[in-house]
């Protein structure tokens, strides 16, 4: 069963992650819980993708790299 775990840092010294189950739920918990900076998306020590929220109030989207 593959592990996801989804990586967040703030810009500051706070830096923390989650497991989730998969793509999707990591998606929905960075949105969640990221409001600022970036996150990273990995498979075990893999990265899959870095993700930045971007924008403001109604309207913000993800720059994935």
């Amino acid at each position: 069963m593959q592990r996801y775990q989804v990586s967040f840092d703030h810009g500051n010294a706070e830096e923390h992650s989650l497991d989730v189950p998969d793509l999707v739920t990591a998606l929905v918990v960075a949105d969640i819980n990221l409001t600022s900076g970036t996150a990273q998306i990995l498979e075990g020590e893999k990265v899959l993708a870095r993700i930045e929220k971007r924008g403001n109030g109604s309207s913000p989207y993800w720059h994935v790299s």
